[in-house]
Parts: structure tokens; sequence; C-alpha cells
């Protein structure tokens, strides 16, 4: 129990740290050349979205491997918003949700309009850190979405095939660990133990659509 609540603690700090725009402590890339380890079957046989598949135009899916995407996406100084310039977030969200290397479920894609747009007032929100974060946020939204329906439904292979795909993310050099000394299994753990028992009490708390999002919105 004390476990369980420290990790509710932690997530629900991690969850704040990216809505209020802060910035990621460094991570360590290991530049390989290994391609994403093959996905699930179950998931992808699936082909039945969740009951928030968005309608919106969505990015095509090129996946980069985790090393490639870590090096070439996630290069943003973790203490300085500003690293990337503004008037080239837009394009920067749009390679790195396209390069993402990991699959969304059927039904589900990156807009091709996040949501944000280059307005000089909201140059200090839009780091590369900040986008990354919201890319991560939403791979993370749409396959927790799926494997809920699919428990749902009483597909629970499907739905496990679904929390795979997150936890082969959690374990690869595209996991935005925003806090040292915590291991990404651990967090994977702390955070999605219980719906692989098709418990998604924490989803309702933790797991959250970043897209679209409005200047003026939190």
């Amino acid at each position: 129990m004390r476990r369980a609540s420290t990790f509710l603690a932690l997530a629900a700090t991690a969850l704040l740290a990216i809505g209020s725009l802060t910035a990621c402590s460094a991570m360590e890339i290991v530049a390989t050349s290994e391609k994403p380890a093959p996905t699930s079957t179950a998931a992808e046989s699936a082909g039945v979205a969740g009951p928030n598949a968005p309608a919106w135009e969505g990015l095509p899916s090129i996946p980069a491997s985790p090393a490639e995407y870590a090096e070439t996406y996630m290069q943003a100084n973790p203490h300085h918003m500003l690293h990337r310039d503004l008037d080239g977030i837009l394009e920067y969200y749009r390679d790195a949700a396209t390069a993402f290397p990991f699959p969304l479920p059927a039904g589900y894609s990156f807009p091709v309009d996040p949501g944000y747009y280059d307005r000089p007032e909201d140059g200090p929100n839009w780091a590369e850190v900040t986008t990354a974060n919201r890319i991560w946020s939403y791979f993370e939204y749409a396959n927790v979405d799926a494997a809920r329906a699919a428990f749902d439904r009483g597909d629970e292979d499907a739905a496990i095939g679904y929390l795979d795909i997150i936890h082969d993310a959690y374990v690869s050099e595209a996991f935005p660990n925003n806090y040292e000394g915590t291991s990404p299994e651990d967090w994977y753990d702390g955070v999605y133990s219980g719906m692989r028992q098709g418990d998604f009490t924490l989803q309702e708390n933790l797991i959250f659509n970043p897209f679209p999002w409005k200047p003026g919105q939190s």
C-alpha cells in the first residue's frame, strides 16, 4: 500500500510537471542502430478504437528507432525553455510526431494541427521538451484508451497488447524520464500494474489527451 501511494504521488507530480510546462531532467541517450521491438499482434489485430478516437486529420507514421528518435528529437536543453526558435516549433512537432518510434492503436493519430501556434506571446512555453512530452502523453493516452475499450469488450489479450506497447516504450531510449533515480520499469509498474489487471483507476488522474491545445488553456 505504501509503495502504491508513493507511486501515485510521484506519477501525479510527473503529470503536473508536464502540464505546467516544466523542464525535464537530463537523460542519457545510448545511440544504437536497433529498430523498434516488434509490437504485440494482439493489439494490432484488434482494430477497434476506444471511445475517444479522434476525428482530426492525422499525421503519417514513419517511425524511427527509439535510439534515433532520442538522438534526433530529444536534444532540448532541459534547463532552458527557449532552446528552439518559436518559428520552428510546429515543424519540429510534425517531424517528431511522424517519427515517433512506437505505434498508436488503429483509429488514433497525432494531429496535423496540434492546437498551438507560432505566436510571439507563446514563446517561452513551446520548447522542444514540452512538445516532446505532449507527443509522449498522447501515445500513452491512445494506447490506454484502446486497452480499456478492449477490457470492456472482454478482449484481455488485446488490452495487454496495448499495455505491452507502452512498456516497450518505457524501457527504450525514447522514454522521457523526468526524475533521476526512478527506473523506467518502476515508473511503468507504478502506473500500469493495476491496468494490466483491468483496474483503470489511475487513468482518470494521470493519463490525458494533450491535443488539441489552444492558447489560454492549461
